[in-house]
């Protein structure tokens, strides 16, 4: 008899340790937060250590964001953007923004500025194909490794990634309403965090795939040569110094007959005012005559 009566209590006191256990255990989630239970217990946080070890496992390809700003002049300024247009379109590639000066008063020349954006693996053949109907005048290239980021961006939305599986699968055996809700918390914390990471990532993947290349295109009447020789310095120099006796004549006249409304009235008012002092003078010499 004091045998079955000392098993009976053991049993009992088994029974309410497991049941203790259970308690503290579904309390820790309130207690403590879902976010520090969830780390406690799976080491699941994101955190920069974490993040950063992922980043001594580069790929083999490099992200490379590659940007170039050409100033192009042209001779055949229509031909060159309608070449420009269909060479971006070849390439598979689309215009980003665009904007043209076509030329106000006193200037024929006209100007514009292009922000194409072509694949990175079609850059070099799109940059010899901008010379067709132009020269470049000036170019500039940039190249920014992004790999580092790239990576740290991936190993973070994994990171979270299993954060949130983990939590789901924590949600499920939450007992208490309390415990739900602080998951719950954690949880939409969690999926925020991706979607901000993952928006981030496609931005850099379409920086990286797709070269972005400005273009400052000027209508010129002459296009300059490299290296050019005696004869064609002192060609172009006439040519310059005769270009700007027509201009300064063509100003002139566009001056002169511009003026005329103000400069027709002036002179007949000049003229009547002579003619009038020049009888007034007149009259007193006649009077002294007298």
């Amino acid at each position: 008899m004091k045998k079955l009566i000392a098993s009976a209590i053991c049993l009992l006191l088994v029974i309410s340790l497991a049941a203790c256990g259970a308690s503290n255990k579904d309390s820790a989630i309130t207690d403590m937060g879902a976010e520090n239970y969830y780390s406690e217990h799976n080491g699941g946080i994101v955190s920069d250590e974490s993040a950063s070890e992922a980043q001594s496992n580069i790929p083999d390809g490099e992200k490379i964001i590659k940007t170039v700003d050409l100033s192009v002049d042209t001779k055949e300024y229509d031909k060159y953007i309608s070449s420009l247009t269909s060479q971006v379109s070849a390439a598979g590639g689309y215009i980003e923004s665009s904007s043209s000066d076509m030329g106000g008063y006193g200037s024929g020349s006209r100007y514009s500025c292009y922000v194409v954006r072509v694949p990175a693996d079609k850059l070099d053949s799109f940059l010899a194909s901008s010379e067709e109907y132009g020269k470049i005048v000036r170019k500039t290239e940039n190249q920014e490794n992004v790999t580092f980021e790239y990576i740290d961006l991936e190993s973070r939305i994994e990171a979270y990634k299993t954060e949130k599986a983990t939590l789901t699968n924590l949600l499920e055996k939450a007992a208490s309403l309390e415990n739900v809700l602080a998951v719950q918390e954690r949880l939409s914390e969690v999926n925020y965090q991706i979607e901000s990471y993952t928006s981030q990532l496609k931005v850099l993947e379409n920086r990286v795939s797709y070269s972005t290349v400005t273009l400052n295109i000027s209508e010129v009447e002459r296009v300059t040569q490299e290296n050019p020789s005696l004869w064609e310095q002192i060609k172009n120099r006439f040519s310059d110094n005769f270009d700007s006796l027509k201009e300064t004549v063509r100003e002139i006249i566009v001056g002169f007959i511009g003026g005329l409304p103000i400069i027709i009235p002036c002179a007949v008012i000049i003229a009547a005012a002579i003619l009038i002092i020049k009888k007034l003078i007149k009259r007193r010499r006649n009077k002294k005559a007298q």
